[in-house]
């Protein structure tokens, strides 16, 4: 099996749940950003200030909702895989440049897993709209006839947290009430910094205030109350 090197490698296009393919263009479009090594480190967390992000930035969130932010940084900043906002605010413009278009690149193009969960800290603290695409993909991953695992697709949310996108509005209603912790805390988290409301995990009183706003209807398909996948069979 080739081995796909995320930081120095090339991006492949890989179709989720049937099979892998390349797209030519694209991966020679992209072969030198891929190819870039990274000379550059974003700066190391520094829970103080996560701390005051934690209290202003979800100043409107429930306090349950303010220190799920905060623990976040506590718990997976010490590895790097939780940055602070300005942790890419020392680095060259032209660096941190081809650095968004390199993460732009492997959230719309890479396979769901693990393996973007640097990416995703990183696309967390650069604050770009060209990368709600991608992350909006790793958050809307979603299999309904089993378990999977849930890492990388929180952290997708939480990063759409910090982009304040409202194309982001429909999708972070639909995982309020996601099975999984991290996942509907953090789509809380980041609805409350956007709009400055808190309905928990109230779907319906999303959808409501969403529409008096002046935004479409949310889609009937992301209102439906989270299901857990069927048990295996022994």
């Amino acid at each position: 099996m080739r081995r796909i090197n995320v930081l120095f490698g090339m991006v492949f296009v890989i179709a989720l749940g049937a099979g892998c393919q390349t797209n030519p263009s694209k991966s020679q479009a992209n072969a030198k950003l891929a190819a870039a090594p990274l000379t550059l480190a974003p700066a190391a967390i520094d829970l103080s200030k996560a701390r005051v992000e934690a209290d202003t930035k979800y100043a409107k969130a429930h306090p349950e909702i303010r220190e799920y932010v905060h623990w976040t940084a506590q718990t997976f900043g010490p590895s790097g895989m939780w940055l602070n906002e300005e942790a890419f605010a020392t680095w060259p413009a032209d660096q941190r440049e081809s650095r968004i278009l390199y993460l732009k690149t492997l959230l719309e193009d890479g396979e769901y897993g693990r393996h973007l969960c640097s990416g995703l800290a990183e696309a967390s603290a650069l604050k770009d709209s060209r990368l709600v695409a991608g992350l909006m993909k790793v958050a809307g991953y979603h299999r309904s006839a089993a378990d999977y695992d849930c890492r990388a697709k929180w952290m997708a949310v939480a990063a759409l947290a910090r982009q304040e996108s409202e194309a982001a509005g429909p999708l972070l209603v639909s995982l309020v009430d996601h099975g999984n912790q991290n996942t509907r805390n953090w789509a809380r988290a980041a609805l409350a910094r956007q709009t400055g409301q808190d309905f928990a995990q109230d779907k319906q009183a999303w959808a409501r205030w969403w529409r008096d706003q002046g935004h479409p209807p949310i889609a009937e398909d992301l209102m439906k109350p989270w299901a857990a996948p069927p048990k295996p069979q022994p």
